[in-house]
């Protein structure tokens, strides 16, 4: 646009005014184009898809009524059929919207929810095991966020990266440093998962997601046995969830005293690291102040662990427990 500019005063008005007017109808047409192009997707699904037994619900934005059909998304055939629910305002986007259940519609196929006036939603699925992949995807999520080790291209793709922050040697700061562990004590304290926002380690936020991933494979160990996440772990005999927890149970494990079992808070850099890759920043790393709250996540998470590996890993499920009740003496001491 700017050289198109540039060379307006080489053109005479007429040409201008030409050119302008046909540069408007241009975009005339491409925002009819534009419209159209959005009308699918008006109406609000989950846009990956149900299970056949699960409820299934759309969202129609706006003070629609009347009849919605589901159709096959090739065909164009009507499968099922009913009215929406009597708009009623949401509070949290404060717009009106109405319902369209068809949770009745069960057989798999490639679908599409439409309304005469309101658009249609986009393609989606119903089919059983439709989540399985995001299933997996979501757990793969932590594999990428590894501290300690090389993202192989056989297990990370495009996202494989050299080794950051191996972390054999940390520092006790001097807000964590004790007698039995002075100011500048080296430690080890390698593996675990980088934080949101940046490379440090934390014992809570990160023993968030741990308990989480922990809680899910004992609600459904089942379905986590057989997910394999191509992971370097994979074929271990173990879920690949649990050797991807493990990961940061490892960790974890390191960031408690042996002297009096209280819980560093976090594993940092003094200053944050900016935007470079993790094998760029080689700033010292250290332990920062024990925490209640650090120690008291890390209980928590290590005597769900005591469970959870017992029937894989006797030896460490042991460990995780005394490292939970040694937690628990000095958080009850220090509250």
């Amino acid at each position: 646009m700017i050289l198109i500019v540039n060379d307006f005063k080489f053109l005479s008005r007429t040409t201008c005014v030409s050119f302008l007017l046909t540069g408007l109808v241009v975009l005339i047409l491409f925002l009819f184009s534009f419209d159209s192009l959005f009308a699918q997707g008006e109406i609000k699904l989950n846009q990956l898809g149900f299970y056949p037994d699960s409820p299934k619900v759309a969202i129609v934005p706006g003070n629609y009524d009347g009849s919605f059909r589901v159709i096959e998304a090739e065909t164009g055939n009507v499968v099922f059929e009913s009215v929406l629910r009597t708009p009623a305002l949401w509070e949290f986007s404060d717009e009106m919207v109405s319902r369209a259940d068809f949770t009745e519609l069960s057989e798999p196929g490639l679908y599409r929810v439409v309304h005469e006036t309101a658009g249609s939603s986009y393609d989606f699925e119903i089919r059983e095991g439709i989540f399985r992949e995001l299933s997996k995807a979501v757990i793969k999520a932590y594999y990428f966020n590894r501290a300690s080790t090389e993202l192989e291209e056989e297990y990370a793709g495009i996202w494989a990266r050299p080794m950051g922050h191996p972390d054999d040697t940390a520092f006790i700061h001097a807000s964590a440093a004790t007698d039995q562990r002075p100011e500048g004590t080296e430690i080890s304290s390698p593996k675990g998962w980088y934080d949101a926002g940046d490379y440090n380690k934390y014992a809570v936020n990160s023993g968030i997601s741990t308990y989480t991933l922990l809680a899910a494979y004992e609600h459904f160990p089942e379905y986590y046995q057989n997910l394999e996440l191509n992971i370097p772990e994979s074929g271990s005999g173990i879920p690949d969830i649990l050797d991807e927890v493990r990961w940061n149970l490892d960790w974890l494990l390191t960031v408690q005293d042996p002297n009096d079992g209280g819980v560093y808070h976090k594993l940092t850099s003094l200053n944050f690291s900016g935007v470079v890759m993790p094998h760029e920043d080689d700033a010292d790393r250290y332990a920062v102040m024990k925490s209640t709250s650090g120690t008291l996540n890390f209980a928590a998470v290590m005597a769900t662990a005591a469970r959870v590996y017992e029937s894989y890993d006797p030896e460490f499920a042991a460990v995780a427990l005394a490292a939970a009740e040694y937690a628990w003496e000095w958080a009850a001491a220090n509250p």
